[in-house]
């Protein structure tokens, strides 16, 4: 399993005041903090796209020859779920976005790239994959400002969204010599091995800088302390924004209300002027290249969450195809 998994939304708690605190959460609220599981259908795809045989075929296999078969085995499972473009047409009429046949099955191709670039560094040794990524993905100026913040003396955020090749992020920048922490949550036990042992991996080739991973959920960990300490280490923390958590609030995208901001605004409350915070999309550009595109945020309370949401509305309207929870549930505040 690619060990860069989309990262998990940040379990942040808060007084009733609002202020925030890394807290001693137990273990069963911890588990209900990040993002709810994710639709039967959406399981169904994943699995799917991700079977065993392919899994076990994935090694020395050409990374273009991946990227035709997720394309063709995306177009398989829509051909045979026809509510599937449905539900992609209706969120995008939601939101006041093109809906048309065209546009629905530039979705569809962009959802099988996610899948290509989640299981693409399982074809190629960490050399190969490095490589890969420095001819590919243009990260320098993100990297150069995330550096210079550092610099600074501050820790930074990098809030990301479910928006194009979002599992790029922290390889792209740990080929820039930053210490990196992800918070995300792995699915099973053998997924987390699995990670740790390809971050290892990659951080003794020289070639990419620690990758260390907070695991959200984990029994006997606190992932809202090991953000905050992170941050403090002046370490780059890497964290979703988009997803629907107990700390989410309600924020406007395309004049519609959301639930967002996974508690990130609770953490930056905490962490205050040692930490900067920037909203980061991997954007996929023409001829299979990558853009790393990032926007710095202000770190005061008022309008924190609300910035990201502006900047992820920016970017979705200029590359519809790209975002990524078009083809799912999307946590609406009010469902009419």
């Amino acid at each position: 399993m690619h060990p860069f998994l989309s990262p998990a939304a940040c379990p942040v708690a808060a007084r009733p005041e609002g202020r925030a605190v890394p807290p001693h959460v137990p273990r069963e609220q911890v588990a209900t903090v990040s993002a709810p599981p994710r639709t039967t259908r959406t399981m169904q795809l994943s699995r799917f796209l991700q079977s065993d045989d392919l899994l076990a075929s994935l090694k020395g296999m050409e990374p273009g020859r991946l990227r035709e078969t997720m394309l063709a085995r995306t177009r398989q499972w829509y051909d045979a779920h026809p509510g599937e473009h449905d539900l992609v047409r209706a969120n995008m009429q939601r939101f006041g976005l093109d809906s048309s046949e065209r546009a629905v099955d530039a979705v569809i191709e962009h959802v099988a790239l996610h899948y290509f670039e989640k299981l693409v560094p399982l074809c190629m040794g960490t050399g190969d994959f490095r490589e890969f990524l420095d001819a590919r993905v243009d990260a320098a100026d993100a990297a150069a400002a995330i550096a210079a913040a550092r610099k600074n003396g501050k820790g930074v955020l990098v809030a990301s969204g479910h928006f194009g090749a979002v599992e790029f992020v922290v390889p792209a920048l740990a080929t820039h010599n930053l210490p990196i922490a992800a918070a995300l949550r792995f699915k099973t036990e053998e997924f987390s091995r699995s990670a740790h042992a390809h971050a290892r991996a990659f951080a003794e080739s020289g070639l990419f800088s620690p990758i260390s991973f907070i695991e959200v959920g984990r029994p006997g960990t606190h992932a809202a302390l090991d953000m905050a300490a992170a941050l403090r280490r002046k370490d780059v923390l890497l964290s979703v924004f988009d997803e629907k958590t107990d700390y989410s609030v309600e924020v406007s995208l395309f004049g519609r209300k959301v639930w967002g901001g996974a508690g990130l605004d609770k953490l930056m409350a905490f962490a205050g002027a040692d930490a900067a915070a920037f909203a980061a999309f991997m954007i996929r550009d023409a001829g299979e290249g990558y853009r790393l595109s990032l926007s710095e945020l202000e770190t005061g309370p008022a309008g924190f969450v609300r910035q990201m949401y502006a900047h992820l509305e920016r970017v979705a309207r200029a590359h519809p195809e790209q975002w990524y929870f078009l083809h799912e549930d999307i946590p609406f505040v009010e469902q009419a």
